[in-house]
């Protein structure tokens, strides 16, 4: 309430929308505070006082908008009492003291006109009062405040002050504090920095967007304080340092760097955004000379650094550091993590560093490095020497290879960068650039960055020659079999062939391959006759083939028995370019429907990836589990899972296991009658598919999509090949049991009972040989009863198909429509229990199906479980959808809501794009603010 608010006699309050009420942005225990004041004024009580007094920037203003809406919200008058700021404009004159008779009549005016407004708003509700930016008020406009608030104590009136807290020992904030003394009073403040959610949470309310790592790492770097994250953010907008797309907020230019990739970067921070370093040296030129020179030395040895060692650096005793760091640790710049010492974030830490003359930069670098080598922290010093070492440099060279062997299966970007940079150094004839070639590129397939692999791997072998590469060709031909293009793979080690040492190449490479070729068994058959001539690695990988070509001839239980013994060999920690038996077991007991033991494995697997860095994996536990969850009938989760997948996939460039996933997508999209869709994820799969693999699946889900949208006839126009060569019949049953029913239904509705019953005979072939696995002895019986249309041969195979969904309600289906001709009303009875079951994993597609054929039997009936429900707005979520919308609003993450409702995170994200694209939202922030 300013002055000339109270001489013009009230504009009308400026009321905040009450959809202003965002998320609370880390201030949640304040508003809790203010809500709780707000409500007892409500409910008849009298008035109170709220002294907020924090730095400036800290979020004041914010919180008190927030305040006015909530108090809006309850059905308050909202007094808009915003002072004048500093920044505004000329500030108020302030009055030092009430001198003279007309300083005081002038006090009696200005009170008397904010009686009779209140006044007037108290006939009709509760009034709420709030002045901002109490240290430029005038003195006599806290005078009259004070007489009002002595007026009206009794009255519903909640006051509100902001004070800024360098302002509290100034007259205003002394007369401020005198006068609440008087009242009943609460005081908040000071405002904590932010938290790394809230920060988060700010970023997506200002932009309507959610902010990618990159920006957030920004963003979280400028101090905690609200106002500086909107300033850098809205900066960054202007400059055009931010691109949308996606509804995801991206930096414009190259992603910044983290970790060691930026320690060992000749120019720290060059990729920074020009706002963020205008901010942060802003920052930084409120230190003292004495504190930044500090931080600029202790910036070389590292975004973290030990006290002791950064005293040396400077020839100082470290209590001599006292001081400074206290001053960094005061202004946010750095923080204590138990022995050391760490620059706030990685961003402030490359522009402190940034503002080192290069000159001194290389010698503080050659300083640390010789320190850390007396010290023996060899690993620690090889950072330093590749920014201060001269080429050549045998005794540096040394250092950082034995760093980067270390390095490499823990660390393995730290590896690839120190590796990389250790080349600059290296002489172009000397063994330890093949041992740094081979470790970058050994790093960066780990990581999944193939293309920048595959490029280092060819422009060093261009430079070196003989023997002593030969490592490195193992890798280059790793990289480019990853990425799907195995004639190039085939190429790089051809040459070798005949060697002895070929072997591990050709085993460890080809098991990423679908196919096993006769020329692989051949070797793997020889390794397996003479194991001790060769490694674990080697005979593991002999195994996991012998292990497929098993499976293969329908020797599943030997086949997973292989599995296991080649598990127990494998190397810990496996070779990246070896394919972990591990993968094979969870696919075969997917296909066996051991679904508990798949997912247990599918978990190993995983922790695995994870444990050894092998980000180039990422994207195979994944597939892995999208089937298991498919054939559960978890469409959403497996959709997630196996998009998640595609996007790993993608990233890492690597489309080996592109077919399984995109077969989810298909099989998903077909299971809820999307034909669209599927059609779509099956020209994916087409084009995506390495080497034209796997012409096997791709038949079976084109023949699927066919017979759902054309009928059986053109579908076996796509399985008549298939059904006729018997070794792709059997593939055809081992790849999925449940598919052997609807391949015998397809044909015997296609007219051709011939190849009906080769199917029939094959499956019940693989059941004979494995009686132990019930999934196919079920698809055995099933496929049988059909053939014969023998109701009794379905009765009990419910049990031994087990957790296959989709399976069982295909074998009641199959009953019900089997007792048409001479039960009624059990064939309406089955069918009714298969639309049930369908209705029940989201199976759109068969349960209109089933409802067909119940109308043809008189029985009219809607979907089972059906529910109308609009296409947009909340009625329009289901109810899992519901679930997930209400743990967002309530500020859970993606990985806590997934705990609570035990799915995966992917799941999760899936569940949030439909609901906001139901609710026309575009984040958290949105989905919070307009939760019931």
């Amino acid at each position: 309430m300013s002055q000339g608010n109270l001489e013009k006699g009230f504009d009308p309050s400026l009321v905040p929308s009450v959809a202003a009420v965002t998320s609370p942005h880390g201030r949640e225990t304040e508003l809790r505070a203010v809500e709780d004041l707000i409500s007892a004024i409500g409910a008849g009580g009298q008035a109170h006082v709220v002294v907020l007094q924090s730095e400036s920037g800290s979020g004041k203003t914010w919180l008190l908008e927030r305040a006015a809406a909530l108090a809006a919200r309850h059905g308050f008058a909202v007094v808009d009492g915003v002072s004048p700021r500093a920044g505004a404009g000329r500030p108020v004159a302030l009055v030092a003291a009430r001198n003279g008779r007309s300083e005081d009549d002038r006090i009696a005016v200005l009170a008397a006109r904010c009686e009779a407004q209140l006044a007037g708003h108290l006939r009709h509700e509760p009034v709420l009062v709030v002045v901002d930016d109490v240290q430029w008020a005038e003195l006599a406009l806290l005078h009259a405040f004070g007489v009002v608030m002595a007026k009206l104590g009794a009255a519903p009136v909640l006051w509100m002050f902001a004070l800024d807290s360098a302002h509290a020992e100034a007259p205003n904030g002394q007369l401020l504090h005198s006068l609440v003394r008087q009242h009943r009073a609460k005081r908040l403040g000071p405002l904590e920095p932010l938290s790394g959610a809230a920060v988060v949470s700010l970023v997506e309310d200002v932009l309507k967007a959610t902010p990618d790592p990159g920006v957030i790492a920004l963003c979280e770097s400028v101090g905690g304080e609200p106002r500086s994250v909107v300033d850098l953010v809205l900066a960054l907008r202007q400059e055009q340092c931010l691109t949308l797309a996606g509804g995801v907020v991206e930096l414009a230019h190259e992603a910044v760097t983290a970790g060691m990739p930026s320690a060992v970067e000749a120019e720290p921070g060059a990729r920074l955004p020009e706002a963020f370093v205008r901010m942060v040296r802003s920052r930084l030129g409120r230190l003292s000379l004495r504190s930044r020179e500090v931080l600029q030395v202790a910036a070389v040895l590292g975004d973290r650094f030990p006290p002791q060692d950064l005293a040396e650096m400077l020839g100082e005793r470290t209590s001599q550091l006292l001081g400074p760091l206290q001053e960094a640790i005061r202004a946010g710049v750095i923080d204590s993590d138990g022995d050391e010492f760490t620059f706030h974030r990685e961003p402030v830490w490359l522009v402190v560093l940034g503002t080192v003359p290069a000159l001194l930069r290389t010698m503080l670098h050659r300083q640390a490095a010789t320190m850390l080598v007396e010290q023996r922290r060899a690993e620690a010093a090889a950072v330093h020497l590749v920014h201060c070492a001269k080429p050549g440099d045998e005794g540096a060279i040394r250092i950082i290879r034995e760093a980067v062997l270390g390095l490499l299966p823990t660390a393995p970007q730290t590896a690839a960068a120190l590796a990389t940079r250790g080349l600059e150094i290296a002489s172009p004839d000397s063994a330890d650039r093949v041992v740094l070639a081979t470790t970058a590129v050994a790093a960066l397939v780990r990581l999944g960055d193939l293309g920048a692999a595959v490029d280092l791997a060819t422009e060093q072998l261009r430079r070196c020659a003989g023997e002593s590469s030969a490592s490195l060709r193992n890798w280059l031909a790793t990289a480019l079999m990853l990425r799907g293009d195995e004639a190039a793979a085939k190429d790089v080690v051809a040459d070798r062939r005949e060697d002895h040492e070929s072997w591990p190449d050709l085993l460890l490479l080809n098991t990423f391959s679908g196919e096993e070729r006769r020329e692989v068994v051949d070797v793997a058959d020889q390794v397996l006759a003479d194991p001790g001539a060769h490694s674990d690695a080697v005979r593991a990988a002999a195994l996991t083939v012998r292990a497929r070509v098993r499976w293969r001839e329908g020797e599943l239980t030997e086949a997973l028995a292989t599995t296991d013994e080649a598990i127990a060999l494998r190397p810990d920690p496996a070779e990246v370019c070896q394919a972990d038996p591990l993968w094979m077991r969870a696919w075969m007991l997917t296909r066996v429907r051991r679904l508990d033991d798949a997912l247990a494995t599918v978990e190993q697997v995983r922790r695995t990836i994870d444990e050894q860095n092998m980000s180039v994996l990422s994207s195979l536990p994944l597939a892995l589990r999208a089937e298991v969850l498919l054939v559960k009938g978890d469409l959403a989760a497996a959709e997630a899972d196996a998009t998640a997948g595609l996007q790993a996939s993608e990233r890492a460039g690597t489309p080996m296991y592109e077919p399984q996933l995109r077969a989810v997508l298909v099989m998903a999209a077909l299971r809820r009658g999307d034909l669209a869709a599927a059609t779509r994820h099956l020209r994916g799969l087409e084009s995506r598919a390495p080497g034209g693999q796997p012409f096997l699946l791709r038949c079976l889900l084109s023949a699927l999509l066919t017979s759902a949208g054309r009928g059986a006839r053109e579908a076996m126009e796509e399985l008549r090949e298939v059904i006729e060569d018997p070794a792709s019949r059997r593939r055809l049953v081992l790849e999925d049991p449940s598919s052997t029913s609807w391949a015998v239904r397809t044909a015997l509705s296609a007219g051709e009972t011939d190849h009906a019953k080769l199917i029939v005979v094959t499956v019940e072939e693989i059941a004979g040989a494995n009686p132990e696995h019930s999934a196919f002895v079920a698809a055995a019986r099933h496929g049988r009863a059909l053939l014969e249309g023998d109701v009794a041969g379905l009765a009990g195979l419910e049990d031994l198909y087990g957790a296959d969904v989709w399976a069982v309600a295909s074998l009641v289906e199959d009953l019900g429509s089997l007792l048409r001709d001479e039960d009624r009303d059990r064939a309406v009875l089955e069918l009714n229990r298969a639309m049930e079951r369908y209705d029940e994993f989201g199976a759109a597609w068969d349960a209109a199906r089933v409802r067909r054929k119940l109308r043809r039997l008189g029985v009219r009936r809607r979907h089972w479980n059906y529910e109308a429900r609009p296409d947009s707005g909340w009625e329009s979520l289901t109810t899992t959808e519901a679930k997930v919308a209400a743990l967002v609003a309530a500020g859970l993450t993606n990985r806590q809501v997934a705990t609570e409702l035990f799915v995966s995170p992917h799941t999760v994200g899936f569940h949030l794009r439909q609901i906001y694209r139901k609710l026309d939202i575009r984040s958290r922030v949105d989905l919070a603010r307009i939760a019931p």
